[in-house]
């Protein structure tokens, strides 16, 4: 979780790489900052090494055009993904169109701000349209029109825009305070099971701060209890508030332990100001407002040892009764998620080839609630969502996963990815099992005899290669494979992908669901 300018995803497939590896390999923050400017320099070019092209355009070979004095920075960018494929399965078209700008800069080495805004047209493969007609939003994005493409012989998608902006304030050396569009990210994995950036975006006030082995974390933040096309006629979107506390510590070089502390509530419109407090217990509120909300307790670990290899997890308390934990009664308000993960760099010693395995398991009816939304009542208004979409894992809830990854970079231009995907869901069919974590939870058949995965047991397999050679600085092209299955006693669907596509200046999306 990095508090910089600009977004993480800038920096480029290679970049990222050199992030994630430099942490664990040398376990330092100094080291962090050294792996991306060593990146930065040998990647120089002659574009924009000296007086840039035509004299104003990449004088910064990182920008577009930028602006740079001892008080003020100014940066102008712009991203594109463009791709095409054939779904084998349904002889379909696959295509995105993604163009983006973004502009941020600086003050006075105190204020900062980022700003971006993209539009797309794209459509899916068959498992994905479901979940949007079913949700009323496209995950990771949100709202929506339909589209029909004048290139592709009129295949129908989706017209979607997506917009990122916050301004932030340096407080101090170590402290600074944020205000904006913006999603977050809290663990080390492949997942998060505490608050992942795998929904839409929302307006939130952060405050963070690093000082010694200390990192800590508060968000207040203002979410949609369901999606603009679920909303009836020309009202305000309905809104429930999400707080959270994030506090980790470093007792070794080598480990961090942090907890984890989020609330969700509705108060017809209204924030609890008692919330804002950043320094307090929020259950201790909770308790004293007589319990009516949504509240979630976390740890997330990493421990990096013999020197390659980086041991990670997170665990999740929605509720809990110690009695009935280990009773073997199946108690519905057992309500909990764990992640164990792994991650291997320069496996056997061969430079570049790294490994990551991960397990999840979510419990039925975590991130649930029972608070009824006025006038959709089969919907709670605080459970641990926005815009229709989950703030953790993808899947919701009541599902074990399995997550194994290679990613190899032969040469400093070419990247390869291979990951495998293995889900086990059980899915509600006239009754709630329990893994949709927008669902009132009161309407569970009973409150004893809740198993893992029960319902509909679906079976999700995905198995994805992805290939990625840079041909100038932040320009790739992409060539990517895709097998996915999900079954069950009532569907089966397959889909067979293969495209290829050039982007700039953004990472490759994936969506692994």
């Amino acid at each position: 979780m990095q508090a910089v300018a600009y977004p993480h995803h800038r920096q480029g497939d290679l970049g990222n790489i050199l992030i994630d590896r430099a942490d664990v390999l040398r376990d330092s923050t100094a080291d962090v900052h050294t792996a991306v400017r060593r990146y930065t320099a040998t990647h120089k070019d002659s574009l924009g090494q000296r007086r840039g092209w035509l004299g104003t355009f990449y004088k910064d070979p990182q920008h577009l055009y930028s602006i740079r004095t001892n008080d003020f920075s100014l940066g102008l960018n712009v991203y594109f993904d463009l791709r095409i494929g054939r779904d084998l399965s349904t002889e379909e078209n696959i295509f995105l169109n993604k163009r983006g700008i973004e502009l941020f800069g600086s003050l006075d080495n105190k204020l900062y701000f980022y700003s971006a805004y993209e539009e797309n047209q794209s459509n899916f493969l068959e498992y994905r349209i479901p979940l949007i007609d079913n949700y009323g939003a496209i995950r990771g994005k949100g709202n929506y029109k339909p589209y029909t493409s004048s290139v592709f012989d009129g295949v129908e998608g989706f017209d979607y825009g997506f917009a990122t902006a916050y301004l932030g304030y340096k407080i101090s050396k170590h402290a600074r305070l944020e205000l904006g569009h913006s999603r977050h990210f809290v663990g080390n994995g492949i997942r998060s099971l505490l608050l992942s950036d795998e929904t839409n975006n929302y307006f939130n006030v952060r405050l963070e701060a690093k000082f010694w082995k200390i990192h800590y974390q508060s968000i207040f933040a203002e979410l949609s209890s369901i999606s603009a096309r679920f909303n009836r006629g020309n009202q305000l979107l309905p809104k429930k508030y999400m707080v959270n506390h994030y506090l980790s510590v470093k007792p070794f070089r080598n480990m961090e332990v942090g907890i984890f502390e989020a609330i969700v509530f509705s108060r017809e419109n209204q924030f609890e100001l008692q919330y804002l407090n950043p320094v307090i217990f929020y259950r201790t509120l909770e308790h004293q407002l007589d319990s009516p909300d949504n509240v979630l307790l976390g740890v997330n670990g990493k421990w990096n040892l013999l020197k390659h290899i980086s041991l990670y997890g997170q665990f999740l308390l929605d509720e809990f009764r110690f009695n009935q934990f280990f009773s073997g009664e199946g108690w519905w308000g057992n309500k909990f998620a764990l992640q164990l993960g792994l991650k291997y760099y320069d496996v056997l010693g061969l430079a570049n080839l790294d490994m990551q395995i991960e397990y999840n398991r979510v419990r039925p009816f975590t991130y649930s609630h029972w608070q009824q939304l006025e006038g959709f009542e089969e919907l709670s208004v605080s459970n641990y969502s926005h815009f229709n979409q989950p703030l953790a894992h993808p899947l919701g809830a009541n599902f074990t996963e399995f997550i194994f990854q290679i990613r190899y970079r032969p040469t400093p231009h070419l990247s390869t990815v291979l990951r495998y995907v293995s889900a086990h869901q059980g899915r509600s069919l006239e009754l709630n099992a329990g893994e949709d974590v927008l669902l009132d939870n009161g309407t569970r058949s009973a409150d004893f005899g809740q198993t893992q995965n029960q319902g509909l047991l679906t079976s999700i397999n995905i198995l994805r290669l992805q290939l990625s050679y840079e041909l100038t600085r932040k320009l790739y092209w992409d060539v990517e494979l895709l097998i996915r299955n999900e079954t069950n006693t009532e569907t089966d669907l397959s889909s067979q992908h293969i495209g290829t596509g050039l982007r700039y200046n953004i990472s490759q999306t994936t969506v692994d669901y």
